[in-house]
């Protein structure tokens, strides 16, 4: 849900960016663009007094028309008051295992906690680590967003202020710990495993993700790593991260892969996490080599709300799918909310039926005008998709789709031969998958053979709470992995190019 509240940074906060003290002070911001002002979803409303336009403190910064300004390229002043909307969101926390409320007397010995960071959302299970059951689930917004949408953003956030590691890895452990205390209430946990892509482990570790950033992309570890709970000041006795396979494949996808025991399938199986890196991981299948293909798509953040006009995450409001009945646009909403933007299942959903009925060509190119009033807001404010998003959308459903092709053409199975698609992630969760297939997202021999998973990177991480011993086959199959590089493969090139287009209709 969503509500205004009112904040008055003080005399204290003077000189500070308004968007790094709102995330300091529990009212992370959205900023898609890294704080450098171009996408303005950071808005907030000035009530009373004034707010800088730099750093020196030596100009005012003067709203637009509406009273807004951008907080990131805002300074505090003592006198100023602002508006803002504070909204909650939750981690998809589902990965097959219902939370079994009536374990509540584990002691703290076989007390487990499975954590999965992610770029958006954090979720987390309390795990009875003698039999698996789970007494409860908690999640959150990250409170990195204000340091941008995706992981780019984040890293060359670090690029240009060293310091700003500190403040990401503090602003997510702080959430972490409320989220614990949810969970333990007063108790301490034997052990916690994360996961997360090797990014948002670097964060998590304090470790500097910056050699990510440019090429040779060189992780500073990709290798599972134990700490003391209590140099993250978590109330744990130990945490395990859990391995990567290259910098932009990461403990996620190995999780992931173990949940739904990928390297154990007797015939050719994909896991897929669409999100803003696209994580694709193929298992040729035991009967032809059991050979492990994985590669990032660099998909852009367009399939979670990043990027688009009226793009939002998946918080109350969001527009979740959509359909066109006799001509007529009809949504629904995450929480039955009005409408206050479009998140990735809707968006997806969205583009498909307006191909379908021919309100856009095979180009993605409007037949009439050049946009789509999907929604209204409460207030009656046209909701619309617009050209550029359309072709926000193309660039990352084609990245997608391109990492698919290619994975497949060097690991020599066709598309067809697949027997297994697993989607995982939040979007995977919620994504209708003929909708995924009509924009070209998903080649159509997958439409009868694709199951959603849920956060099988929670699952994995569970799942080796309660057998230990999975740790050492997961690192062992994250390391014999052939990761594909994109940027010079040539089939993913031209498959790129090829499905930046809509699939022809009788196709579909």
């Amino acid at each position: 849900m969503s509500k205004e509240i009112r904040i008055r940074p003080g005399s204290a906060s003077v000189g500070q960016n308004l968007s790094e003290y709102l995330a300091q002070n529990g009212h992370p911001q959205h900023a898609d663009c890294g704080g450098r002002g171009t996408c303005g979803k950071c808005r907030v409303r000035l009530v009373a007094g004034d707010f800088y336009a730099n750093a020196a403190c030596t100009q005012l910064a003067v709203p637009d028309k509406d009273g807004y300004v951008l907080a990131c390229r805002t300074w505090c002043c003592s006198d100023a008051i602002i508006a803002l909307e504070d909204f909650t969101g939750d981690g998809l926390t589902d990965f097959g295992k219902q939370a079994d409320t009536t374990s509540t007397d584990t002691p703290e010995e076989f007390l487990g906690i499975a954590l999965d960071v992610g770029t958006t959302t954090l979720a987390a299970a309390l795990v009875d680590t003698r039999n698996g059951n789970v007494p409860a689930t908690a999640s959150a917004l990250n409170p990195q967003a204000s340091f941008g949408a995706d992981v780019i953003s984040r890293i060359e956030a670090v690029m240009r202020r060293p310091e700003t590691l500190a403040q990401m890895q503090g602003l997510l452990l702080d959430s972490i710990r409320e989220m614990l205390a949810q969970l333990l209430g007063g108790k301490t946990a034997a052990h916690m495993t994360v996961a997360g892509n090797p990014t948002m482990l670097h964060i998590f570790a304090g470790i500097s993700p910056v050699g990510m950033g440019a090429y040779p992309f060189t992780p500073a570890f990709t290798e599972s790593k134990t700490f003391f709970g209590e140099q993250f000041r978590l109330p744990v006795q130990s945490v395990t991260l859990l391995p990567s396979i290259s910098a932009f494949v990461g403990g996620d996808l190995t999780a992931g892969m173990l949940h739904v025991d990928l390297a154990d399938s007797e015939q050719p199986a994909l896991l897929i996490d669409v999100g803003t890196n696209g994580e694709i991981i193929l298992f040729t299948g035991k009967a032809r080599g059991s050979a492990l293909y994985a590669t990032s798509a660099a998909a852009g953040p367009a399939m979670e709300g990043a990027g688009i006009s009226t793009g939002m995450g998946g918080v109350a409001g969001a527009v979740c799918a959509f359909r066109m009945q006799s001509g007529r646009p009809l949504c629904s909403t995450v929480g039955d909310a009005p409408a206050r933007g479009i998140c990735g299942s809707g968006l997806i959903d969205l583009i498909a039926a307006l191909y379908q009925a021919d309100i856009i060509d095979e180009t993605g190119a409007f037949e009439d005008g050049d946009q789509f009033v999907y929604a209204t807001t409460q207030s009656g404010a046209p909701l619309a998709l617009t050209q550029a998003d359309i072709r926000a959308f193309q660039l990352s459903k084609s990245a997608i789709r391109a990492g698919i092709d290619a994975l497949c053409a060097h690991a020599g199975v066709l598309p067809d031969e697949i027997a297994y698609v697993y989607l995982a992630g939040g979007l995977g969760y919620y994504m209708n998958v003929e909708s995924a297939v009509a924009t070209g997202l998903l080649p159509e021999a997958f439409k009868t053979r694709t199951q959603s998973v849920g956060n099988a990177s929670l699952g994995g991480c569970a799942s080796i709470l309660t057998h230990p011993e999975q740790l050492d086959a997961l690192g062992r199959n994250a390391a014999r992995t052939k990761t594909l590089e994109l940027s010079t493969d040539a089939v993913w090139s031209q498959s790129f190019m090829e499905n930046m287009m809509f699939p022809e209709r009788d196709e579909i």
